[in-house]
């Protein structure tokens, strides 16, 4: 892929995710002006919640899903494999990762989820949907990215986008206020994506019927990374309204303010989708070189965008916060420039991410991210003050993963590298 091309496809997909993120971003504001004051904190919670837990239970896990779907079919195409068996084995784990998050839900509502939740029931069928609806939309993308076939993985972002936007602003538009109605309308856009791009799946047919090995443990240590990147990206606010039970309007405000702030992870995710099968590729072909070239470029390409998503944040989040999202009042500059700089360290983790799945170090990736989210937890659940706890608890917990990310991939680059032929198991750390 020449450079123009690469520049193209990532700008389709930014594009693509500029519509789901708006969508995104378009519920946290609409709710925020049907359910303001008082009397509507609890709904307003409960929905902004849910935003998140979507954002941590379904792609948590089938992010994973994709990425090793995708890394699965960008080494079998180099090594001119057949792809249907690695899609075949795929579908089958995203089976058994549904039915262990549902069996995870259904356990934890009576605990915590309820009280998370507001104890409606239909904000829980709406999550159950939701994590359907990524469990098939992330399957397909890992199947596209793989192939490289951007055009059609961009048009599953949008379908996705649009039809999460359209809904609530159907909703608004009929002054309708029951959090039921516009948690459904958040949460069916990914089963539509998948459906719409499923003529778009193609997979030649082959005599082979021997599931690829490895895809299942590989899963099982990417499965704990991104549940846990996601837990330490989304889980403040959550944690925050659950500490907060008496001021249910702060914690809707710093709610607002961290969707705000995670605006600059939707112009990096376009990068990660085109960098893994373009690495996974240097890596079967056993070009360590390309490989510590192309990390060096995306790391400065995605530091300088985090800087301007900071300066962003600082500049225009407190405005953007109460004129957009309809806060009870304007968040803090420090607080915002405190969210920027924790978005912009987990940008930079998320990009040494895929050059060690690549490598086939998916264990040094599960511990980096196991190391944040024990300091992340600590100081999120410890600390004496919940938002500030919050808040240093999202600067230290990624610093954390970086560092232990940075030293696994300077190790596994100054290894040999294995070339073409070898297995894609092989060398597993």
């Amino acid at each position: 892929m020449t450079p123009a091309r690469r520049l193209g496809t990532a700008a389709h997909l930014a594009a693509g995710l500029g519509v789901l993120g708006a969508a995104g971003y378009a519920f946290v504001a609409v709710v925020g002006h049907v359910f303001h004051g008082p009397a509507d904190a609890g709904a307003l919670s409960a929905l902004i919640s849910l935003y998140m837990l979507v954002n941590i239970i379904g792609p948590g896990v089938f992010a994973a899903l994709e990425q090793e779907t995708s890394r699965a079919v960008s080494s079998a195409a180099a090594r001119g494999e057949p792809l249907r068996p690695v899609a075949r084995r795929a579908a089958v784990l995203a089976l058994w990762s549904f039915a262990a998050l549902v069996a995870v839900v259904l356990v934890a509502w009576p605990l915590v989820l309820g009280r998370v939740l507001e104890w409606r029931p239909g904000l829980f069928v709406a999550l159950l949907v939701a994590i359907a609806g990524s469990g098939a939309v992330y399957w397909t993308r890992g199947l596209l990215g793989g192939q490289q076939r951007f055009t059609a993985y961009a048009r599953t972002l949008y379908v996705e986008g649009a039809v999460r936007l359209l809904p609530c602003l159907a909703l608004l538009a009929f002054a309708l206020d029951e959090p039921a109605g516009y948690g459904f309308a958040f949460a069916v856009g990914s089963a539509v994506a998948a459906l719409s791009v499923w003529p778009a799946v193609k997979l030649p047919a082959t005599d082979v019927t021997t599931s690829p090995p490895g895809m299942g443990r590989s899963l099982l240590w990417l499965v704990g990374a991104i549940a846990l990147s996601q837990l330490v990206a989304n889980l403040a606010p959550v944690v925050v309204t659950y500490r907060l039970p008496d001021d249910l309007v702060a914690a809707a405000v710093f709610g607002s303010t961290f969707v705000l702030a995670r605006v600059p992870l939707f112009l990096f995710a376009p990068v990660q989708a085109v960098l893994l099968p373009q690495v996974t590729r240097a890596a079967a072909m056993g070009r360590h070189d390309e490989l510590t070239s192309r990390l060096w470029q995306v790391l400065g390409l995605v530091a300088g965008l985090g800087v301007v998503g900071v300066a962003g944040c600082v500049w225009l989040g407190p405005w953007a916060a109460e004129q957009l999202f309809n806060t009870a009042y304007r968040p803090s500059v420090g607080t915002l420039a405190l969210l920027g700089a924790a978005t912009l360290v987990m940008m930079l983790a998320l990009v040494v991410q895929p050059t060690l799945l690549a490598l086939a170090r998916q264990r040094t990736v599960t511990i980096g991210w196991m190391a944040g989210s024990v300091v992340f937890l600590v100081v999120l659940v410890v600390g004496p003050e919940p938002i500030s706890a919050a808040l240093v608890a999202q600067l230290v917990g990624p610093l954390v993963v970086l560092a232990v990310l940075l030293v696994g991939v300077l190790r596994a680059l100054r290894l040999p590298a294995a070339g073409v032929g070898a297995s894609p198991a092989t060398g597993r750390r």
